[in-house]
């Protein structure tokens, strides 16, 4: 009966202790799962050139991952998560344990990000503005006669925008002008420089920037269509300078090797006589100059006339597909594999994704809704994704998080700087340790380890009484044994360690018991009853933990009342001679 009290006193003990660092354990892993990183920084806005070089310049943060996050409808009314982050600097920043990885998280992660920075102009650091200084000629001209030569000059040296010899009027067409700069981190940001007007006349376009050093790496006009047979169009940019804030200006050249693409979006594609636009064409002279036509268009004032976008950009890496690390989920989801191919939406853009790897779960894409709903997530490369969509469609994806590893001891002043900043609101710095503190303090899931503690301290109390009774009244009922050997000579040290043997069998048979016993039903229940607070299974699940430490300290705990009973009642000195005649003298 005692040794079942022991037995069963080290099993609760065992279990007590298990749920509880389990429980600790899951609140943790709860909390770099739902951040993502020690701190996680949400956009209130739309991203600006210079916002990651702001977070990677405020104290205490060392290092800095921009984000995007989207949402991809799948079959069978099911949501995944596409999380594009800058893998080259998360591996040391995401939360992610390694089983949930299915090892280190810088092999997973490895092969992901591109091997080449894009190609373009550098614009130096201290830029406050960029100014092109162009010009933009057209005239009417009939594609199917071959490249026009370009305007003449009219009388007075004043253009006369005019093929040579065709007599057709100048164009009245106007193009907005927007400059493509990447910062330091891959990100590229389309900002406008203004209107230029296709007269033939020099303008200076101005860009403001609040970041630098940048990349200038594309330009893009957007126009009206022209009716009818179309215009041919020549832009010219004799020069690009930047200016700094103490007024220093400074000339950047261009760089070689541009490619170009015209793009028709309006009511008027697909109608009759409409025709797309020719490529933009890169003219091999100095200054830098492109011609294009616009393309035919129905001369038809009920039809609405269509948007001519021409991109140019920096001829650089062109990536064909883009590496992918998905969940298991996901590849249920989709029925695809490790080593498939599928195509997300990403910037309203085709992108085609290689799976690489899978893993069982990603940081931060837990489903909202029902988890029959959920397709899993899928982990992309920004800057990867971003190189594909400005090579094909010019088209690009910015960050709207921002996921910040800290410096040791430093992580308070960081978050309340970030806090600090006028355009982000305290709720959109999201802090690891904060968020586990909050899920500590859920007193639904504190419930199960105050039950377990309290029946392991009451079945530990039952099992020393008992076993203290159990060992007073053994040592009494074989007094007159120990009585004869002492009288035939055996020392008292000597039966003392014999009672200590004997006992010690016993305590260390239930102490064995027990903790196996009790590591076998943490194993099997605590992964029950850790809920979270809505009574459901917490995300990642749990991974039970029983410290070794802990447990050698509540068998130690354990075994100290036995043996302090043990050695009391053996170490108890006795007259063997009135043991002997006590017991005696009844018999006769």
């Amino acid at each position: 009966g005692p040794v079942l009290l022991l037995v069963l006193a080290v099993a609760l003990g065992t279990m007590a202790i298990g749920q509880g660092a389990s429980w600790s354990r899951s609140q943790d892993d709860q909390a770099d799962f739902r951040t993502g990183a020690p701190v996680r920084v949400l956009a209130g806005e739309d991203s600006a050139p210079g916002r990651t070089d702001r977070y990677a310049a405020v104290p205490g943060v060392a290092e800095v991952a921009p984000a995007a996050r989207t949402a991809l409808s799948l079959s069978g009314d099911r949501t995944a998560t596409v999380l594009a982050l800058d893998t080259s600097r998360a591996a040391d920043t995401v939360l992610m344990r390694s089983d949930l990885a299915g090892g280190p998280l810088p092999r997973v992660l490895s092969g992901m990000a591109p091997d080449q920075p894009s190609a373009g102009a550098p614009v130096p650091a201290g830029t406050t503005a960029l100014t092109l200084t162009a010009t933009l000629a057209g005239w009417a001209s009939d594609p199917l006669d071959g490249p026009a030569a370009g305007p003449e000059a009219g009388p007075e040296g004043g253009p006369a925008y005019a093929v040579p010899g065709s007599g057709r009027s100048p164009s009245g067409a106007a193009a907005d002008v927007w400059v493509t700069v990447e910062d330091r981190w891959g990100t590229p940001y389309r900002l406008p420089a203004g209107e230029l007007a296709a007269d033939g006349r020099e303008r200076a376009l101005t860009v403001d920037l609040s970041a630098a050093p940048l990349t200038l790496t594309g330009l893009e006009l957007v126009m009206t269509q022209p009716a009818g047979d179309g215009e041919q169009h020549r832009l010219t940019v004799r020069q690009v300078s930047a200016a700094a804030s103490d007024g220093t200006v400074r000339r950047i050249p261009l760089p070689h090797g541009w490619s170009g693409l015209s793009d028709l979006s309006g009511p008027s594609l697909g109608e009759g006589g409409a025709d797309g636009p020719s490529p933009p064409r890169v003219l091999p002279t100095t200054p830098f100059a492109v011609e294009y036509h616009t393309g035919l268009s129905p001369d038809d004032e009920h039809t609405a006339p269509s948007t001519l976008t021409v991109r140019l950009r920096v001829s650089g890496p062109a990536p064909t597909e883009v590496a992918g690390v998905a969940t298991d989920r996901f590849l249920a989801s989709t029925g695809s594999r490790t080593g498939g191919r599928v195509e997300v939406t990403l910037a309203g853009e085709r992108v085609p994704v290689r799976i690489a790897r899978s893993v069982r779960e990603l940081p931060t894409t837990a489903a909202d809704t029902s988890p029959a709903r959920s397709g899993g997530a899928l982990l992309l490369d920004l800057r990867a994704v971003n190189q594909l969509l400005q090579s094909r469609y010019g088209a690009a994806v910015q960050p709207s998080e921002w996921w910040l590893r800290t410096a040791s001891g430093r992580a308070e002043a960081a978050v309340a700087a970030l806090r600090a900043f006028p355009d982000t609101a305290p709720s959109q710095v999201l802090v690891r340790d904060e968020v586990a503190e909050r899920l500590r303090d859920d007193p639904f899931g504190a419930g199960p380890g105050a039950a377990f503690a309290a029946a392991a301290g009451v079945a530990a109390a039952l099992a020393a009484v008992g076993f203290a009774v159990s060992a007073a009244g053994s040592l009494r009922e074989r007094g007159t044994e120990f009585a004869v050997l002492r009288a035939l000579g055996a020392s008292r040290p000597r039966l003392a360690r014999t009672i200590a043997v004997e006992q010690a069998v016993l305590v260390g048979l239930a102490l064995g018991t027990g903790a196996a016993l009790g590591a076998f039903l943490t194993r099997a229940v605590i992964p029950l009853t850790v809920l979270t607070p809505r009574a459901t299974r917490p995300v990642p699940d749990v991974q039970v933990t029983l410290p070794d430490d802990r447990v050698a300290l509540l068998l130690a705990a354990t075994v100290l009342v036995p043996l302090l009973v043990t050695a009391a009642v053996a170490l108890r000195r006795t007259d063997p001679t009135v043991t002997l005649k006590e017991h005696g003298g009844g018999g006769r």
